[in-house]
Order: C-alpha cells, then structure tokens, then sequence
C-alpha cells in the first residue's frame, strides 16, 4: 500500500513540476528593472511601440551568454539594428557592463539597447526562464513569437526578425 500511495504522490508531484515549467507568456508581461547605463527605471511601459522587442537573459558568469551576445552583437547590423533589444541581469552594472564591452560592444551605449539590472529577482517568476541566456522575442504589437533557449537555439532568432 506504502508503495503505490508513494508511486501516486511521486506522479502527481511530477505533473505539477511539469505544469509549473510550461511557460505561458503571450505578451510582454509588466516589469520594471534598473537600468544600468542612466538613473532610473526602465519598465515595460518603456518599450517601443511598432518595433520587434527582443528580451535577454544573461549572466556575465556564463559561458553560452558570452559566445550568443558576441554573436548577436557581431550580427546587429546585419540583423538587429531594427529591433529593440532589452538585456536583463541579476548581476550589477559593475559586473555586467565590463562583460558586455568585452563580448557584446555594439551593445553598450546603443540607442535601441537597454541594459538592465533585475535587483529585486523579479524575472524568473515574471518570464519563467527554464534556463540561460534565454531570449523572448515579440513583435511590434508586443505578441510573443518565440522563445529560445542557450547558445545552441539563439542563432533560431534571426529566422525571426524582420
């Protein structure tokens, strides 16, 4: 009997893991972060009306979030200079921004950048990333057209952007 009531529980708590990790994001949610480049809040009511967002998680502590923002940043021209790119940390400017002038330059003082610090560690229960970098791109109306996950997925974006 221990048995099955310990099989039962062991499935139940699996369905619900499973339920929790399902991301349900179908337009920019509300957030408002610190931004890192100037005083102030930058918040979703900030955003760009009529232009692609594309919102990054990063770490300047991780090896997938160096080689995709070095990529990305290589590529804005080609293909990013039209979209606004928002790039979310838990980590403080004075860790963030030394990372990014390293691996991603033409992000760092950029008009259609916002570099951002998430102090409060609002962004995973507002985004629900599975894991970093992660990358939500909307388009001009602010829907979610696709999220990608680490540096394998992320060149997927461009397929994307118009």
């Amino acid at each position: 009997m221990k048995t099955k009531i310990t099989a039962l529980l062991i499935f139940f708590c699996s369905i619900f893991t499973f339920a929790q990790t399902e991301n349900t994001l179908k337009s920019i949610p509300e957030f408002s972060f610190v931004k890192m480049q100037s005083e102030g809040i930058f918040s979703s009511k900030d955003i760009k009306k009529g232009k692609q967002t594309l919102i990054v998680l990063y770490s300047p502590t991780c090896i997938h979030c160096q080689l995709t923002l070095n990529h990305f940043s290589n590529n804005y021209e080609e293909h990013l200079k039209n979209t606004q790119i928002i790039l979310v940390s838990e980590y403080e400017a004075k860790d963030a921004i030394p990372f990014l002038k390293e691996h991603a330059p033409n992000f760092v003082n950029n008009k259609n950048v916002e570099l951002l610090y998430d102090s409060n560690y609002e962004f995973g229960p507002t985004f629900q990333p599975t894991s970093i970098p992660t990358f939500y791109l909307f388009d001009k109306d602010q829907n979610l057209v696709t999220i990608k996950k680490g540096s394998v997925e992320a060149n997927q974006i461009f397929k994307y952007l118009k």
